[in-house]
């Protein structure tokens, strides 16, 4: 008797802190660096997927306008300390950042195509939770969690 893995996620987490039309980049980045391991994996006979996730949303999505040109960004909460282009955050106030873009060609980060400092992530609080008429706890706000639970474990619910 040996245990047996028969699924493995691959998990690219803090999807909340890219843009969601960056998250195909980020799950094609993410495939190319496991491409060995999934190759391996599925040989072996498991099901492998991979996913853009995170556990908790800790912004929501904008629109920053530059003069004429519009950048799709984040915005939320920088931890106190976080800092970008010279201004450290307090960690209170709600900050629209852009992240930058990853490639459309996964490849081209390891060709070295992204300059450093050319993507910015902080790191973000999490939302304040709130309470329905009962006072109980509400939700956190999620990305893909659901899709990720349902690929491990969703056939041992049914």
């Amino acid at each position: 008797f040996a245990p047996r893995a028969d699924k493995i996620l691959f998990a690219a987490t803090k999807a909340d802190h890219l843009h969601h039309a960056s998250h195909d980049r980020l799950d094609a980045l993410l495939r190319l660096l496991v491409a060995r391991s999934l190759r391996r994996t599925e040989a072996a006979g498991a099901h492998v997927s991979t996913q853009a996730l995170a556990s908790v949303r800790s912004t929501r999505e904008t629109v920053v306008h530059d003069g004429p040109q519009a950048f799709r960004a984040v915005a939320g909460t920088p931890e106190a300390g976080e800092s970008i282009d010279g201004e450290t955050f307090d960690g209170e106030t709600e900050a629209a950042i852009f992240p930058g873009e990853l490639p459309e060609r996964p490849e081209a980060v390891l060709e070295g195509a992204v300059t450093p400092g050319s993507l910015r992530f902080p790191r973000f609080r999490p939302p304040a939770v709130a309470r329905d008429a009962l006072g109980r706890p509400g939700r956190l706000p999620q990305i893909r969690l659901d899709r990720a639970l349902n690929f491990l474990i969703g056939d041992r619910l049914a």
